[in-house]
């Protein structure tokens, strides 16, 4: 019965996150069919910028990353293996590199415009 609990916590978070994915999906169809009805009218479309999707997931993983290094350095009890904070580094790494992808298609947009 205990391990009812991270077991249930593990599987909503899963088919919430699925569920997000689909939705995602969905949306993402429907806007690849308008584009298209709207090229194929000689509309003059306007595509989305996808580099400023880069920013808020970029910073969300950076420091949700930071958090769980600093709260698994601070709250793994003495009798756990060592350096187990280690494992908040990962997605500190996934958020900069979003953040760098970010900064240089940023850069790279400006000397264009120039």
């Amino acid at each position: 019965m205990e391990a009812f609990i991270p077991i249930t916590m593990f599987l909503v978070f899963g088919a919430v996150a699925i569920v997000a994915m689909f939705l995602k999906n969905q949306k993402r169809k429907v806007e690849s069919v308008e584009i298209l009805a709207a090229i194929e009218k000689g509309v003059d479309v306007k595509f989305p910028d996808v580099n400023k999707n880069r920013l808020l997931p970029g910073l969300i993983w950076l420091f949700v990353g930071i958090i769980m290094t600093l709260g698994m350095a601070m709250a793994i009890p003495d009798d756990a293996p060592s350096g187990m904070w280690v494992w908040g580094l990962i997605p500190a790494a996934v958020g900069a590199a979003y953040l760098i992808v970010y900064r240089v298609e940023d850069q790279k947009g400006e000397s264009e415009e120039k």
